[in-house]
């Protein structure tokens, strides 16, 4: 049986963490509890996750006693540990929280367990390893990008439906596999080198082309055929919600932006736009608004 040692932010990121464990002993750090007790006052989502989990071990507190371990319906077991004397390695602070996380995860390792020490931080797992604790990141809700709904495909077909498509302005096609508003690269599959860009319209069940990525607004003008596919659609007025997912620097802020602003103040369709952003930023910098987060 394996033993996993969670860290607090695992246990803040989802509440349920340690129920997610089947067939395996779950152990919280006594440290662990105690950051918890500091956080539960908190109004925010930290403070809201740390008061259900203190409801959740609360509740399984009637199954026997923690430190000694409670069995979970899974069949696994959970288990409040307290630090040992001698756990933490000599070099290590001893009043650091995560320090003291690390010596109880530790001594398990000493005692012949096999840990597996989890924590969403990444220096405390580099910290972890370089102990020799065999370290994971909590990927029970994590996403693979690559797995997401890109919102384009590439379809091969015949040179003359493309040359049809661009006399006509539309083509007819199978609406399986295809989403309403999906873009499509449309190769040519007889080994030419026409192309076409096009949008899959619902309502007449067929390709057609686009109509609003030239616009350039605000002299924004899309450089590569993913924003003019988000472009396409953030002028649409039809389209009430646009998702765009891509890394930094990819143009994601600045085409909702243009696109915002032709729609609010040269189109008139929108009284007020407004902007949104994370209240801790990647530097934790809160902005250069005066007042506290709570004010």
């Amino acid at each position: 049986m394996k033993t996993f040692v969670l860290d607090t932010n695992v246990v803040i990121h989802d509440p349920n963490a340690i129920f997610a464990f089947e067939g395996s002993r779950v152990v919280l750090p006594l440290p662990v509890i105690e950051e918890l007790d500091t956080f539960k006052r908190s109004n925010d989502e930290r403070g809201r996750a740390a008061r259900l989990i203190a409801r959740k071990l609360d509740g399984l507190r009637s199954r026997g006693k923690l430190s000694d371990g409670v069995p979970l319906d899974h069949g696994g077991q959970l288990t409040v540990q307290m630090l040992e004397s001698g756990g933490l390695p000599a070099t290590f602070l001893a009043n650091s929280k995560d320090n003291q996380i690390l010596g109880v995860a530790q001594s398990l390792k000493t005692k012949g367990e096999n840990v597996v020490f989890i924590s969403k931080d990444i220096n405390l797992r580099i910290k972890a390893e370089a102990i020799g604790l065999e370290t994971q990141d909590y990927e029970k809700e994590k996403v693979d990008v690559s797995d997401l709904y890109k919102g384009w495909q590439e379809v091969g077909a015949p040179g003359e439906e493309i040359n049809s498509f661009y006399k006509s302005r539309k083509l007819s096609v199978n609406p399986g596999g295809l989403q309403p508003n999906e873009f499509v690269i449309l190769r040519d599959n007889d080994g030419g080198s026409q192309s076409a860009l096009a949008r899959y319209d619902l309502k007449s069940a067929a390709l057609v082309p686009l109509t609003k990525a030239e616009l350039a607004p605000w002299g924004i003008k899309p450089l590569n055929t993913e924003q003019r596919f988000a472009l396409e659609l953030l002028l649409r007025k039809d389209v009430q919600l646009v998702t765009l997912v891509g890394m930094a620097g990819s143009g994601k802020t600045l085409l909702a932006l243009a696109a915002g602003l032709q729609l609010t103040l040269d189109d008139k369709l929108y009284r007020r736009m407004l902007i949104a952003r994370p209240v801790i930023p990647v530097g934790h910098d809160i902005g250069f608004l005066p007042g506290t987060k709570q004010e």
